[in-house]
């Protein structure tokens, strides 16, 4: 593993961690109530990773790529979005900043987002 896919793996772990943690923060703040509070917290994210994960991009031949993107930018834009809505700005903006390095590394580096299209 080079220094740059190493740095883009690290890179990508904080991105969906962030992801995961904007969605939640987001559907825990839409809540009433602390048991529905709870289970938006809770739902918000997996749905939205049950999305992500729903959609194959391989069978789409020669616009896999592209596609992919296009999707991982929505996720991470709407998980900045719910930060930021949350009241959570900063966290916002370095969560859709991250998104953006992450993404232009991926790029930079001559790796793609879907290994095997």
């Amino acid at each position: 593993m080079t220094k740059i896919q190493g740095v883009n793996l690290a890179l990508r772990a904080l991105l969906e961690l962030g992801i995961v943690i904007a969605l939640a923060v987001w559907g825990y703040q839409m809540g009433e109530g602390l048991s529905m509070k709870i289970l938006l917290g809770i739902m918000v994210p997996v749905l939205g990773f049950g999305f992500w994960g729903a959609v194959d991009f391989h069978q789409t031949g020669r616009p896999a790529e592209p596609l992919r993107l296009f999707e991982e930018l929505i996720i991470s834009g709407l998980a900045a979005v719910a930060f930021y809505v949350a009241g959570q700005h900063a966290l916002g903006w370095i969560l859709g900043s991250l998104s953006i390095v992450y993404h232009v590394l991926v790029y930079l580096s001559g790796e793609r987002l879907l290994k095997n299209s």
